[in-house]
């Protein structure tokens, strides 16, 4: 199931992002994995999301499962509350260097 969303608005002028929320499903148990491997980690999922508020893609190619932006996630995983190389290379392709 789905466990968070991102929700953007932009100028469609200038496609500047204006604002955007995050809504987390509760249906989930949320913590510290590092702690909990039985939860669902708020900073990586919260690190994913906060990817699409500044307009970055879901990616899926499973050879780039540890990328903070690949698409899915589990229980235990903390992974990606860092970015990496691919994350930072959309975000310089997005904004300059």
């Amino acid at each position: 199931g789905v466990i968070a969303v991102t929700t953007i608005w932009y100028n469609p002028a200038t496609k500047a992002i204006v604002e955007f929320d995050i809504m987390f499903d509760t249906d989930w148990t949320w913590g510290d994995a590092t702690i909990d491997t039985a939860k669902m980690d708020l900073q990586n999922i919260a690190t994913h999301e906060f990817g699409h508020g500044v307009g970055l893609a879901d990616v899926y190619d499973s050879a780039c499962s540890a990328v903070t932006m690949y698409g899915y996630s589990d229980y235990g995983e903390t992974q990606k509350k860092t970015l990496e190389t691919p994350d930072i290379t959309g975000l310089q392709k997005l904004y300059g260097n």
